[in-house]
């Protein structure tokens, strides 16, 4: 169940210039969040953004009562966060929206997670509960340059198969689109879900892809969110079964035949 949580600043990891994790102390929620789960975190006392901003839960520990994100800097509700001094208090809205769903995978399975960008931030807590029960995933990431790929250590150890790497300028990894190398490695082996992230053109080169391999999805969509629970409609998504789709209660996580591509801007 949703509450307020005040949040305590204990670590802050910097990955490269305007990537980094912030891990809060919050124990209840530590203990209760689900992969692909958000908050809508508040700084106080900051002048703008003057509503809260949504994150994607990246992982948490219940034993030591923490949550973390990973976050890049875009603007002032990210350049707070970077400039939060430790043991500043935040309040944090969760745990909000639906998860991924692992429960129906078959132990001894291969999972493929693929992301764009900071659309990984949601993925590390996904791959430990995967881990814990003996399912096997292949990881995509894929970002612009290699900059963009600064936080890939945070994911050292945490996929039980292999990591794949990709830039559009070939500066890290292979060249291209995230999106066409995890096509041609699924062609090779058969995938039980595809976990994805990342912005709205990925998603619409994703989407027909896993219908054409006949493979289930689950896309953790990023839409504007002002409230997190349902009340101010600004992450909307065109439906494909009815005319929109509310991203914070219905999503973030929707699979990709939910949603009308054609009527999206990509």
């Amino acid at each position: 169940m949703k509450s307020d949580h005040r949040a305590i600043l204990v670590h802050r990891e910097r990955f490269s210039p305007g990537l980094f994790s912030v891990a809060f102390q919050a124990p209840v929620l530590a203990a209760s969040v689900a992969p692909g789960q958000f908050a809508m975190l508040d700084v106080p006392e900051r002048i703008r953004p003057y509503l809260r901003r949504a994150y994607s839960v990246a992982d948490a520990d219940p034993v030591r009562g923490t949550v973390e994100f990973l976050v890049k800097t875009v603007g002032p509700g990210t350049r707070a966060l970077e400039q939060l001094e430790e043991h500043s208090s935040v309040s944090l809205l969760a745990p909000l929206g639906n998860r991924f769903s692992i429960e129906d995978l078959p132990a001894g399975g291969s999972v493929a997670i693929v992301a764009g960008g900071i659309g990984a931030a949601p993925f590390p807590l996904l791959l430990r509960r995967l881990g814990a029960a003996k399912i096997d995933s292949d990881l995509f990431l894929g970002a612009r340059r290699s900059a963009d790929l600064g936080f890939q250590s945070r994911f050292q150890g945490l996929a039980r198969g292999r990591t794949y790497l990709a830039t559009e300028d070939g500066s890290l990894g292979e060249k291209g689109f995230v999106t066409e190398i995890f096509r041609r490695a699924a062609l090779k082996k058969q995938y039980a879900r595809v976990f994805a992230c990342g912005p709205m053109p990925m998603f619409a080169a994703l989407a027909p892809i896993v219908r054409g391999l006949r493979v289930s999805a689950e896309f953790s969509t990023e839409a504007d969110m002002g409230c997190g629970f349902g009340v101010c409609l600004g992450c909307v998504i065109a439906g494909a079964e009815k005319p929109f789709i509310v991203s914070c209660t219905e999503g973030p996580i929707l699979p990709p035949e939910k949603i009308a591509w054609e009527r999206l801007r990509t």
